[in-house]
């Protein structure tokens, strides 16, 4: 860390888009590919992915309801429907 800088203007790390699956997901956001994620527990989610970061995944399930965020670590598996 340089030493003129300030904690708060420290930088989060990054997606790293040299991974496959970051790479993945990024297609399915940028083409609209509904998916479904299952949850650890077995709850099943549809719906659109809108983003993601380090932490979450934000799925859009449609018919005007708010996204619902996703802890990448709760989701058990993650498929494109159709």
């Amino acid at each position: 860390m340089n030493p003129m800088q300030s904690f708060f203007e420290r930088r989060p790390a990054s997606l790293d888009t040299d991974q496959p699956s970051v790479r993945h997901i990024q297609d399915w956001i940028r083409h609209q590919i509904p998916v479904a994620i299952q949850i650890h527990g077995g709850e099943e989610l549809t719906g659109t992915i809108q983003w993601q970061d380090l932490q979450y995944l934000a799925l859009n399930p449609g018919q005007g309801k708010p996204l619902i965020l996703i802890q990448r670590q709760s989701a058990a598996l993650m498929r494109p429907l159709g």
